[in-house]
């Protein structure tokens, strides 16, 4: 997990957990001086500050929210040879064509994100029962990830490859 989302969930968990805290000492009635000092403080500022901290609450959360969703990758990547550029569609289209063509493979996805130095590609292969793990995820990432992993040379790519196992269908008689 990338450290801004971990950030970013550590803040929105403690928030919560104050929150909840909160509505714990207010159920219980509230018997504990230091709340009853911290709500007549909330009580005796004026609205516009009350606001404004609402306000300000609600645009950190959204800006947290907005900042754990995945960034895709630039549709035109910038190669070390001037004036190059490579289309990740194609990258894409190209890792997909290839783990579709290992023997067992039913399905291949692909998705690539990032941007900068750091790219994320993260495969998913759907498998027949007869296909072997160990020998598909071989063949990912000494056949089709070296070749990526050089496309993309000025950059660190990050890989997660899925292996979801295709159920038998039954037969149906017509």
């Amino acid at each position: 997990m990338r450290s801004r989302t971990v950030a970013n969930r550590m803040v929105l968990a403690l928030a919560g957990t104050a929150l909840l805290v909160a509505a714990t000492v207010a159920a219980r009635g509230a018997e504990n001086q230091l709340v009853h000092a911290a709500l007549g403080h909330v009580r005796r500022s004026a609205p516009g500050s009350q606001i404004l901290a609402g306000c300000l609450t609600l645009a950190a959360s959204v800006v947290l929210l907005t900042a754990q969703i995945p960034r895709r990758a630039p549709r035109r990547l910038c190669l070390p040879a001037p004036g190059c550029h490579l289309d990740s569609r194609a990258v894409r289209r190209a890792v997909r064509t290839q783990c579709s063509t290992l023997p067992g493979v039913v399905r291949a996805r692909c998705r690539l994100t990032g941007r900068g130095n750091t790219m994320s590609l993260a495969i998913t292969l759907t498998v027949d029962s007869t296909a072997h793990p160990a020998d598909l995820l071989a063949a990912v990432s000494d056949g089709v990830l070296r070749q990526i992993a050089a496309l993309l040379t000025p950059r660190r790519l990050k890989t997660r490859i899925r292996l979801h196992v295709q159920r038998p269908r039954p037969h149906r008689a017509s």
